[in-house]
Parts: structure tokens; sequence; C-alpha cells
């Protein structure tokens, strides 16, 4: 995980954000972010064009929402509570819907969080086009 010192795909200057470990050495040289122990930063709102990621949620939250201009009609995507032991009430996703918004999905969890937890997302079949 990094701390970004500047706003990078979506993520605003400030926040604690977790990319690929290629991505986070490269923004690390590039100084436009520095090791961090974490954890994400939690927030409503997460926007860019990566295909996997992690979203915070804040203490009392039930969900967040993330943008991503790979999200199709056809798309897919995985997610789950990455730590769950951070939080005794909130324990796992209950669902993952698409929102009226283009290129966005909402991921809800069983219950509201106690604690700051964050959520690890995977979109599968962006940009996939169905062969017969």
């Amino acid at each position: 995980m990094i701390l970004l010192n500047k706003a990078y795909s979506g993520y605003l200057a400030g926040t604690v954000a977790q990319f690929p470990t290629s991505v986070e050495a490269a923004l690390i040289a590039q100084g436009i972010g520095t090791l961090s122990p974490g954890p994400v930063t939690p927030g409503n709102f997460i926007s860019g064009s990566q295909q996997q990621g992690r979203a915070g949620i804040a203490a009392g939250g039930t969900s967040v929402t993330v943008t991503s201009s790979l999200i199709q009609t056809e798309s897919k995507v995985l997610a789950y509570l990455s730590n769950p032991v951070a939080d005794g009430t909130a324990l796992y996703v209950t669902r993952i819907v698409t929102t009226s918004v283009p290129g966005q999905f909402t991921v809800h969890l069983n219950a509201a969080a106690t604690a700051a937890v964050a959520v690890d997302w995977f979109i599968l079949g962006s940009g996939l086009t169905p062969t017969n």
C-alpha cells in the first residue's frame, strides 16, 4: 500500500491505496507516493481505469461505490472483504450492483462496519467480445 502525495488514477492526494507491486514501485520512484502500512483510506467514490483495486469503507458505512472506465454491461465483478477481522459486524460482501451511472458498481456489506474496512475488487470480462 502507498500514501499518494499527488492525485493518481482517480485517487486524491493523501489517499492510502493499494496497486499491483510494479505500479506501486513506479509511483514511489516518481515521487507520487510513499510506502504506507495502511489501512486503505475509506471513501465512497473511487474512480479510475484499473481492473482491480481496493476501496475503503469507513466505520458506520455499509457500501462503497467504484467507478471504472472498464465496467461494461457484460462485465462481472468479484469483491470480498479483505480484512473482516478488523470489524466484528461487517463480515462479508452481500451483493455487488451496477448503478444507473455507466461504469459504476456498488459493493454492499452484510452490516454497517464498526471500524474502517477494505474491500478488494476485480473486474472480469471488460473489453471482451463474445464469440459464437
